[in-house]
Order: C-alpha cells, then structure tokens, then sequence
C-alpha cells in the first residue's frame, strides 16, 4: 500500500496534492463507506476476502487510478468553481432571484465602505455597481480592480506580470492560492457528497441515515466556503502587493522605459492595455509606450593619427616597423598589430615597404566628406524637410518633428510608414492634411475590405457597413453600420489592404465582426 501511495503522488505535484486529490480521496472514501454500511459489515468483511490477494489489490489500483482521474478533471474546472462561488452564476430563474438578494444585501453592507473601515475598504470594490452576490467574489473583484488606479487592467496584466514576479513571492503567492483552492475544492465535494452520498444513502441505508448524510455534506460545504472566503483575504493582498511592487518588472521584461510620474505612468498603461486587447494603442499616444530610443552615435573630436602611421625611415628597415602601444594615441594604445593596416610596398622596388601617404588620403576623404555636407545642406535650402526624431506610422506632424525649412504643405500631414531621424519626408510617405485632433480617440485598424481599397484615397471619410456572415442554423444578423471612419492608408496586399481609423467606441465591435476575415465589407 506505500509503494502505491508513493507511485500514485509521483503523478501530482505537492500543490495538487494537497488541493485536490486528498479531498478526493476522502470523497471516494467516505462514498464507498455509505455503500458498505449499507450492504452490511459483515457482507462486505465476506465478500472482500472472497476477492484474493490478486482482486483486491487489483481493486485498490482501480479507486486509485480513479481517484487521480477525479482529480484531474477537479483541477481541470478549478477556474470555473472559482467563478462559480465568486457570484457569476448562470441567468436560471432561481439563481438570479437569489443573486439579486444577495447582492442587495451586500449593497447595504458596502454603504458603509466610506466609513474608514479597513476590512470593508478590502473587502469590497469601489463602486456600487461591481459588488457581487458572494463575500468571496467580492474580496477577489476589490484586488482585481486595485490596479486602476495606475491606469492598469489587472485581468488582462496579471498573467502578464506573473511570469515576472520573483521566486520568494511566487512561493508566498502559491501557498496562498494552495490554501484558496483547497478550501473551494472541499466545499465543492461537500456538495457533491450531499447529493450522491444522500441518495446512496436513501437507497440502502434508514431514513435518519440518509438526513445525516445530506446535512453532513451540506455542512462541509458550508464550512468549505467559510474558510476559502477567509483564505481570499491574504490571497487579495498578495495580488495587490504585486501590482504596487513589482509591477515595474513587467516594463523592464518588455524592454520599455520605466515612466519619470504618475501621470505619464497611468498613460503608458492604458496604451499598453489597448495593445493587448484591440493590438494597436492611439494613433496620438503610441509614444506613451516608451519604446527605447536608439542611442545617437558618439561624436569623434579631437585630431586622430592612423593606427599604422610608419615613421619616415622605416622603409630603409629589414622588416615593418610597428608602434608600440606606448607611443600610439590613446584610441588605439591597445590595438594589436593585425589591426593596423599592412604598410603599402612601393612599385619597382621589391621588399621594399613606404609610409601610406597619410596627407592625400586625408586630403580626398574631407573633399568627399565637405561634398556630401554641401550636398545634404543643398537639400535642406531647397526646403526637404527632414524627421528630426523617429517618428511612428500615422503620427500627424508637427512643426517640432520637422527640422529643416518644411516647404508649408508637410505640418498637418501624417506619416503613412515609419521614419527614421534625419530622414527627409516624401510626399509618398504623407498621407493628406487632416483637421487638427481629427485622430485623437480613435483607434488604427486593418480591415478585410477586398475590393474597395481602390475606390477612394487616404482621407476620405467614409461610412462602413458590416455585413456578418450567414451562420449555419438561425437567421442572419442584420448589418451594422460603423460612421466617421477615416481612410488612413490602402495596401497592396490581401486580406487587409484598408487602414483605417474608428472612434474608440466603436473599434472593439469592429473588431468583433471582422475577426477572422467572415464577413464581407462595403461601403455606404
């Protein structure tokens, strides 16, 4: 039986041990006890020794397999038990007649959230309207929302910001939620004893048996939720502890810079937050981000001599001469010999070397050097306006993105693909003039418009008509009409050649009808 206990928890972490499938096991245990007292206990003594070595070893391998497959599928549903008993409940008409009188009576008790107490403060989000019919789905739903007031979504950050968190959190955070977990799954077994041990119970055992059965597992249950909803307090804290903490390590695993106030700080995570649901941030704000800039290349002062200048004499030498490090710039006091370059062997005269003539090289190289200058302060006098910094797709200029003399028509345009610094800004990478703050709340997007992008240029303003695709049994979903869009851009490729801009209110159910490229879009 220990090399069987031993084989069997091989197969589970200590975590799901613990959580799941001891309290199966007891599950099982306390089942197949209602069955035997049912059937007798002498019957059962009998009928076991009938069984062998051979069967009832076979026998105990069968409720231990069946145990960890009970077991599985427990965890399995752990996410949706956890839903369960936070309040989010099927609209059956029992449930919801029960779920608005639980939550009328947390309402009452949430009206004294204002008052200074401490434990309604974390035991209950901050508006009215969010409070759940459950004390546990209430202290779950108050961590959750802790991170707004960073500008963060904390459903969407927190699987995010776990990968990150360091090992002596996590291993705090795991005991907690060990402890949350162990005390839904008890519940929920407590549960499912009262109905199955209930009716097993009717079946072969007194009616005062059976009544014992349904209170015990009604009981367990009880007390099951109790303790998950006390183990909620410590695991909510956790969760906002790793929000004010360590929430700066999910910026720094993304490679963006840290924000200088909370200001800017709130910003960068409702744009990163748009990214992760909607896949693109607002046209006006995606520098909230804070992507890193490149590093601007270090400028060279100073006079510089070549790492292999050869002093007069040294063609009159048996071998090449080298500089020792000693006497060579400081730029180059700890170069080798093989990275100089090879002195050049004058013609006619074999096994001769001479010195690199140093002057004319220098000489042609700042004539090149004076005529590219010339030639890029030619450019800018005729007017080319040039990037003064990176500037992303779709970003509308402005006088302080432009260096140069900008010829009157490039302010007010905006970037149809990204440009680096010090670029000059081609008519074919502007799209047309837009009215100021035409952009602001609204939302880049590419849409599956097959055979439109030739029907009208960057600009327009125009108004989408989604037709949804015909599902297989019901009627059809009427179309919907999507107004003020913006044409920002037509690409050449399938299956999104429009980019388009649409107010913020909208983008998610735009999103949401062309998902996957099902529907067929034109234009009213």
């Amino acid at each position: 039986m220990g090399v069987l206990f031993e084989s069997a928890t091989a197969l589970l972490d200590r975590r799901r041990l613990t959580t799941v499938w001891l309290p199966v096991l007891v599950f099982v245990g306390a089942l197949g006890t209602v069955v035997v007292a049912g059937v007798g206990w002498g019957a059962a003594r009998v009928w076991w020794g009938g069984l062998g070595t051979e069967g009832s070893s076979a026998l105990i391998v069968a409720l231990a397999l069946l145990t960890i497959l009970l077991g599985q599928l427990l965890a399995g549903c752990r996410t949706d038990l956890l839903r369960l008993f936070s309040g989010y409940w099927p609209a059956l008409p029992g449930l919801t007649w029960l779920g608005r009188q639980m939550t009328a009576r947390h309402l009452r008790v949430h009206a004294g959230r204002t008052g200074g107490d401490p434990t309604l403060f974390l035991g209950y989000p901050r508006r009215a309207d969010r409070v759940l019919p459950t004390r546990l789905g209430n202290t779950l739903r108050a961590a959750e929302e802790h991170a707004d007031r960073y500008g963060l979504d904390g459903v969407a950050a927190w699987p995010r910001l776990y990968v990150v968190l360091p090992e002596q959190f996590v291993a705090a955070f795991s005991a907690a939620a060990t402890a949350l977990e162990a005390a839904v799954t008890v519940s929920v077994l407590g549960a499912g004893f009262a109905l199955l041990g209930g009716g097993l119970a009717a079946a072969a055992l007194p009616w005062y048996g059976a009544l014992a059965c349904v209170w015990g597992g009604i009981g367990v249950a009880l007390l099951g939720y109790r303790a998950a909803a006390r183990a909620a307090v410590p695991y909510a804290q956790l969760v906002r502890t790793a929000f004010d903490v360590h929430r700066f390590a999910l910026l720094e695993a993304m490679r963006l810079e840290l924000p200088p106030s909370f200001g800017a700080e709130r910003e960068q995570w409702l744009q990163l937050g748009k990214v992760w649901y909607s896949g693109w941030p607002d046209s006006d704000r995606a520098s909230a981000l804070r992507y890193p800039q490149p590093a601007e290349p270090a400028e060279v002062s100073g006079p510089h001599r070549p790492a292999a200048m050869v002093p007069s004499g040294a063609s009159r030498q048996p071998g090449p001469a080298t500089p020792s490090p000693a006497d060579a710039p400081p730029a180059v006091a700890a170069a080798s010999p093989a990275d100089a370059p090879p002195a050049v062997v004058a013609p006619g005269s074999a096994g001769q070397r001479r010195p690199l003539p140093v002057r004319a090289v220098a000489l042609v190289a700042v004539l090149l050097l004076g005529g590219v200058a010339a030639a890029a302060a030619a450019g800018r006098a005729d007017g080319s306006p040039v990037a003064a910094r990176s500037l992303p797709a779709f970003h509308v200029l402005t006088a302080a993105d432009v260096r140069g003399r900008p010829d009157g028509n490039s302010l007010g345009r905006y970037t149809v693909r990204a440009v680096a610094k010090g670029r000059p800004l081609r008519t074919r990478e502007l799209g047309p003039k837009l009215p100021d703050g035409v952009l602001v709340g609204r939302s880049i997007v590419a849409l599956p418009a097959a055979g439109l992008a030739d029907r009208f240029g960057r600009g327009a303003r125009v108004t989408l008509v989604v037709v949804p695709a015909a599902p297989e049994t019901g009627p059809a979903a009427p179309p919907e009409r999507f107004v003020d869009v913006l044409v920002l851009d037509r690409l050449d490729r399938d299956p999104y050649p429009l980019v388009v801009a649409v107010p913020n209110t909208r983008v998610d159910r735009l999103l949401a009808l062309t998902a996957g490229g099902a529907v067929h879009v034109v234009v009213d």
